[in-house]
């Protein structure tokens, strides 16, 4: 009788622990290396920033460019941290996160850099800047500024 509790339960584990395995494989995460190419200066675009002691980190939606600089010199780097979730009118941000990823800046001090993404049109898009460590992609939380909202 008691093995046959035990198997029930461990049964019901490891079916919650594939069912949280699957679900949590439908989030694409991406980390990536921001570059020194910008995007076309000739096209006119409204940038939406975030910025704090660390570091400032803009989306001009217009081709869907990413813009980091690191305003910090303390030898770690600076980065944006973003998610891309459905409209509002399909779910709510925490239920609704399709996409998110990091982009790094590690070319140092003041140096800008940049990183283009390819994000459906019309969708939530959530970023904010903050500093890490590049060589173990660790993200130090308490350094990030608040998220910012606006629209892909």
């Amino acid at each position: 009788m008691l093995k046959a509790r035990i198997a029930t339960v461990l049964g019901g584990v490891a079916a919650a622990t594939l069912f949280t395995i699957s679900s949590a494989s439908a989030v694409i995460f991406s980390v990536e290396k921001a570059d020194d190419a910008p995007w076309d200066a000739s096209v006119p675009s409204a940038m939406k920033c975030v910025s704090n002691s660390v570091g400032k980190a803009c989306y001009r939606r217009t081709g869907d460019w990413f813009e980091i600089v690191d305003h910090k010199e303390d030898g770690r780097s600076a980065l944006v941290a973003w998610r891309s979730i459905y409209p509002e009118s399909q779910a709510t941000i925490r239920q609704g996160t399709i996409r998110q990823g990091t982009i790094w800046n590690t070319a140092g001090f003041q140096k800008y850099r940049y990183k283009n993404k390819d994000f459906t049109e019309g969708y939530v898009l959530e970023f904010r800047v903050c500093a890490g460590t590049w060589g173990n992609k660790h993200v130090v939380d308490s350094t990030c500024s608040a998220w910012t909202t606006t629209k892909s």
